[in-house]
């Protein structure tokens, strides 16, 4: 099962009942599930096919989380990127992974300037929450809510464990 069709389930279950939950801002299951399908069309429609990885560079957020449901319906690879880290270590995950979409909250848009030089393979920048130096406003960038779902359907990679000495999720030798 890809991560998707769990929230599917929630939202058959209830779709009114709280799914995600962040400093006094709630989604509905409905809410997050018809989030993820236009966040799946437009990443189905850019240049990211399957496989390719998307990085989230967010704290807490339920629309932030959301991005990963939808990363899970167009069949990408989420990287979770720790805004906690150094942006040399961010920049060195995200150049091993190659990674080629960020989707970034504006607070962390300094962090995104400093290690975008080096960083030609990310191709694509969506600030999650305002306006920013060559990203797309996330609003944007999801385009219109389209009147029927369209949900692509490919299954989800995930990443985990790692050599020892690697970034997590590095392939083992």
């Amino acid at each position: 099962m890809r991560l998707a069709d769990f929230l599917d389930k929630g939202a058959s279950l209830g779709p009114e009942a709280p799914c995600l939950t962040t400093a006094g801002r709630t989604l509905s299951y409905f809410d997050v599930q018809r989030l993820s399908w236009r966040i799946a069309r437009v990443l189905d429609r850019s240049e990211i096919a399957p496989g390719d990885q998307v990085a989230i560079l967010s704290a807490n957020d339920p629309v932030a989380f959301s991005c990963v449901f939808g990363i899970s319906r167009a069949g990408a690879v989420w990287c979770p990127v720790n805004p906690r880290n150094e942006g040399a270590e961010n920049r060195d995950l995200l150049d091993f992974f190659d990674c080629r979409c960020l989707v970034f909250q504006a607070a962390f848009a300094p962090l995104v300037a400093k290690i975008l030089p080096d960083l030609p393979k990310l191709t694509t920048l969506v600030c999650l929450d305002g306006e920013q130096a060559g990203a797309v406003p996330f609003e944007d960038w999801i385009g219109p809510e389209p009147a029927e779902p369209g949900r692509p359907n490919h299954p989800m990679t995930w990443s985990c464990g790692s050599a020892p000495g690697a970034p997590p999720g590095a392939p083992r030798a």
